[in-house]
């Protein structure tokens, strides 16, 4: 792959933890930040994007771009075509939805996205991934030529950064400690951020942010890279209006812990929102 943009893999364990809402706001941060962004639902299991961004009517998406991609058809002309434009804040987002029917696995493959790749990165200065939970190999493998995790394990190998994403609960670390071994062997170079999503008070008590951070650093050798507070009310704002939840109430600290992650962790920025924001967004969980 090109190394013009960044890639940055969202991924997390079977479970739901938010993995698709946070790599939406992700990109909804990198754009607001000025950033040219491509954001691509690679799900080979569970699409979803479509779903959270309200896009009924939308472009052919995934499964065009890589059937155009296996006729080398594909460019610059074809992926805006086959995506959605939205403005978001201060800037467009790019777009492109994932399969249709995730009976279609089979039409994806991880040359394929590596192609499609090759070509957003040209333009953007990011390209997000949001893909599925299992990484095993093998799968799928015996009935077509395909695996149905290999886009997956390719986005975690070849990624500049892995943001993984990890609930704060006993059932989703168990999950998150279980599946990191397949994750530190795909992506030796240790460009992983973990992040905990919606941590509250009312599971694990007032210290859920120590005792989260302890556990998987004593466990699992894990750091914790970043913790999003649980806001029902923004969340529920977001999935109403079809939103991120960056933009859709952009006053929650849901998403001021996502800005501050985005702005230091991603793009590297230390700058004076980082103490506006831990003041704000941090300090409050624990």
């Amino acid at each position: 792959m090109s190394s013009d943009a960044q890639l940055i893999t969202v991924w997390s364990p079977l479970g739901s933890p938010g993995k698709s809402a946070i790599a939406l706001s992700i990109a909804s941060e990198l754009t607001d930040a000025g950033k040219r962004v491509f954001l691509l639902d690679a799900d080979t299991y569970a699409p979803s994007l479509d779903v959270l961004l309200g896009l009924r009517e939308h472009p052919a998406g995934l499964a065009a771009a890589c059937r155009l991609v296996g006729q080398d058809r594909f460019d610059m002309e074809q992926l805006e075509r086959l995506s959605t434009k939205l403005t978001l804040g201060s800037g467009d987002l790019t777009v492109m939805t994932g399969l249709s029917s995730e009976s279609r696995w089979a039409e994806v493959s991880s040359e394929k996205i590596d192609d499609l790749i090759m070509v957003a990165s040209k333009v953007f200065d990011f390209v997000v991934l949001d893909v599925a939970s299992p990484l095993s190999g093998g799968v799928g493998a015996l009935a077509s030529s395909v695996d149905r995790n290999a886009v997956a394990r390719w986005a975690v190998t070849y990624a500049d950064k892995v943001i993984a994403v990890c609930g704060a609960d006993p059932v989703s670390i168990a999950r998150y400690l279980a599946a990191m071994t397949q994750v530190a062997e795909l992506q030796p170079k240790g460009l992983v951020l973990t992040v905990v999503n919606r941590l509250r008070v009312s599971v694990l008590g007032g210290s859920a942010k120590q005792q989260i951070a302890e556990t998987l650093s004593s466990l699992g050798q894990i750091s914790v890279s970043g913790f999003i507070p649980d806001d029902p009310a923004a969340a529920d704002l977001a999935i109403r209006e079809c939103l991120p939840i960056t933009v859709g109430k952009r006053s929650s600290q849901a998403r001021l812990a996502l800005a501050l992650f985005c702005r230091t962790q991603v793009l590297g920025e230390q700058s004076k929102l980082q103490g506006r924001l831990t003041r704000r967004a941090i300090a409050k969980l624990g």
